[in-house]
């Protein structure tokens, strides 16, 4: 996983909502499955993050990840529609954000090179909705950190200084959500800083597992020390 492909993941409120409790259990197809066919926000901004997971952490193969993506773009942004400047409006926002940049992995040259600038609106229109938003703030910082390492930083105004700031604000707004430690550990790794990223890896598997999609982050925790 690159981050100028990444949006990270955030957690969506289950409780009440169709496909919620399937969803926690990691039958992601199946919770999309329910919750689609609910007309409200909350319901298909969990369509959209169910139909992202499965695409994440259970298809192989590109076809049906991107078919997968495109749903999720799909809820996403009917979520958004559903209620606009409400709140929930910058978690539907980083919804779409995530799912257009894993759709990035699966797609050619020519798409690609239309997704730095395209995510980049998407977090600063999260970021404008909440400030504090963890997800939104961890991605721009992953979003820096990728622009700025393949030398196309100045193409779109990436800023390296902005990397560890992003990163720090995001996890202190979140710090009991896993994927986020365990994308600042990825960075810091990346950055050289070794024994920092020990130490967020170890945060990522010390805290509780609320979701099957908490098991799969937690594995990405443990692969990452000796990721090239």
């Amino acid at each position: 996983m690159t981050a100028l492909a990444l949006a990270v993941a955030q957690p969506v409120a289950y409780r009440g909502v169709p496909g919620g409790a399937t969803w926690q259990a990691g039958d992601f197809a199946a919770a999309y499955q329910e919750a689609i066919q609910v007309d409200t926000a909350a319901a298909q901004l969990l369509a959209s993050r169910a139909a992202t997971d499965q695409a994440v952490y259970l298809e192989n193969e590109s076809a049906p990840a991107l078919a997968w993506l495109n749903r999720a773009t799909v809820a996403a942004q009917l979520s958004h529609d559903l209620d606009p400047t409400g709140p929930l409006a910058a978690a539907a926002t980083m919804a779409a954000a995530r799912a257009k940049g894993e759709a990035g992995f699966h797609q050619g040259a020519f798409a690609k090179a239309f997704l730095p600038g395209e995510l980049q609106k998407l977090f600063e229109r999260a970021l404008e909705l909440d400030p504090d938003n963890a997800y939104a703030l961890v991605s721009y910082a992953a979003w820096h950190f990728a622009l700025t390492e393949i030398g196309v930083g100045w193409l779109f105004g990436a800023d390296r200084s902005q990397v560890l700031p992003l990163m720090e604000r995001g996890v202190a707004a979140a710090p009991r959500q896993i994927n986020l430690r365990v994308e600042y550990a990825r960075v810091l790794f990346a950055l050289g800083r070794r024994a920092e990223a020990l130490e967020q890896v170890d945060t990522a598997l010390a805290l509780p597992v609320r979701t099957a999609a908490d098991r799969f982050e937690q594995a990405r925790a443990r692969d990452l020390p000796s990721s090239p």
